[in-house]
């Protein structure tokens, strides 16, 4: 199962790859962008780490290609049975309930949009949620959530 980690999760925790990542593309961008982690943090089921790790990656390329944001902020929270990422920004915004663009690249793991399906689909495999507040002119936040499965039960 470790040979399926991304790299970034091999030999550190959650809350250190996310940083990790936040800084690269902090770096890259050029965008103010920072991570808040809040709760007891505990090394949860590799399947959840990727799946939260996948979609700040994927919010934060939809930040770059799409939202024109000055800052971005990330909050990792660990609430009990739960755990969720929310990424927010002070972009251009869109009307989450339109269709998603056309003609974008395709290929595996594309849905023609703003990654935004896949990442919900990775998430609800983990009976975790992705949801979506934006308007046209005020920013986007995108909520992952996913059970908090501690490491240790994956396995029994």
């Amino acid at each position: 199962m470790s040979a399926l980690r991304p790299v970034q999760l091999q030999d550190t925790e959650l809350p250190e790859a996310l940083a990790d990542v936040v800084a690269a593309w902090r770096e890259l961008q050029r965008i103010p962008a920072e991570l808040t982690v809040t709760g007891r943090v505990l090394p949860l089921h590799p399947e959840v780490e990727v799946a939260l790790l996948r979609a700040a990656q994927e919010s934060l390329a939809n930040v770059a290609k799409h939202a024109g944001a000055s800052r971005v902020g990330l909050t990792l929270s660990y609430m009990g049975d739960v755990v969720t990422l929310d990424v927010r920004d002070d972009g251009r915004g869109f009307d989450p309930a339109a269709p998603a663009p056309t003609g974008a690249p395709g290929g595996p793991g594309t849905d023609g949009g703003y990654g935004l399906g896949v990442m919900r689909q990775r998430l609800q495999r983990l009976a975790g949620s992705l949801e979506i507040e934006s308007e046209p002119g005020s920013g986007t936040a995108v909520c992952a959530s996913a059970p908090a499965i501690p490491r240790e039960e994956a396995h029994v």
